[in-house]
């Protein structure tokens, strides 16, 4: 039986998906019930449309969350073109970003400097290739850019400034322990130059970058602290 309720509910249905000039199969492929429970509630029969199929039907017609129940209740669909101009709908929702930054082990910065060699091989093997020197070189600042934040970190937990000089990190990365003539970028600078005076270079360093790198270091090591206190020891805040 097919009551007055189930009637017009099923006519809001049947209008919005004539409006949006969708077949019932361009309906379920846009995320909608399927043929058979479309066909059930645009004609008012059957049992009450069941949550999941409201929810389904607010997707495909383009209506905003709610509307198909509230409209089942006689109340009125709110089509996502009238939310003030935007577009609302799951496929356009806003996209949650994670965190700015991650941990990266040793073994993934590894895996990433063997295709690095290989690439500046090649681009050095075959100049004649277009883009593929600037590929290779912007590559190159990039692989820095990794590799450089982890040697940070091995000296930030290794006694920074204080601490001992160690002959495997300068062997395996003393490109970047030296002066970063070549750099321009910022934050780069600040980064090398950072490195450097974890590493004891901070020799040509004016007094106030020398200090701000100094409470850098022990904001550092308190972070480490507070992450994993049995590492804490391994690097002592010498004030």
């Amino acid at each position: 039986m097919v009551t007055s309720t189930r009637a017009r509910f099923g006519q809001f249905v049947h209008r919005r998906r004539r409006l949006l000039n969708l077949t019932q199969d361009e309906v379920t492929a846009a995320g909608g019930p399927s043929d058979a429970a479309q066909t059930r509630a645009e004609n008012g029969t059957g049992p009450d449309p069941s949550i999941e199929t409201l929810r389904k039907l607010d997707v495909a017609l383009r209506w905003a969350p709610g509307s198909a129940a509230r409209t089942l209740d006689g109340g009125h669909p709110t089509p996502l073109e009238a939310l003030d101009g935007e577009d609302r709908s799951p496929t356009s929702r806003p996209l949650t970003l994670g965190p700015s930054e991650i941990p990266l082990d040793l073994d993934t910065i590894i895996e990433i400097l063997g295709p690095h060699t290989q690439i500046t091989k090649l681009s050095a093997a075959h100049p004649e290739v277009p883009g593929l020197a600037e590929a290779a070189g912007e590559l190159s600042r990039v692989v820095s850019k990794i590799t450089g934040a982890y040697v940070t970190r091995l000296l930030e937990v290794n006694g920074g400034p204080a601490g001992p000089r160690q002959p495997l990190v300068e062997f395996a990365f003393g490109h970047l322990l030296e002066e970063p003539s070549t750099v321009t970028d910022p934050r780069e600078l600040e980064e090398a130059r950072y490195r450097r005076f974890l590493y004891g270079r901070g020799d040509g360093l004016d007094a106030a970058t020398r200090e701000r790198f100094w409470r850098r270091w022990e904001d550092a090591v308190k972070l480490v602290a507070t992450e994993d206190p049995e590492r804490s020891g391994d690097a002592e805040v010498n004030a």
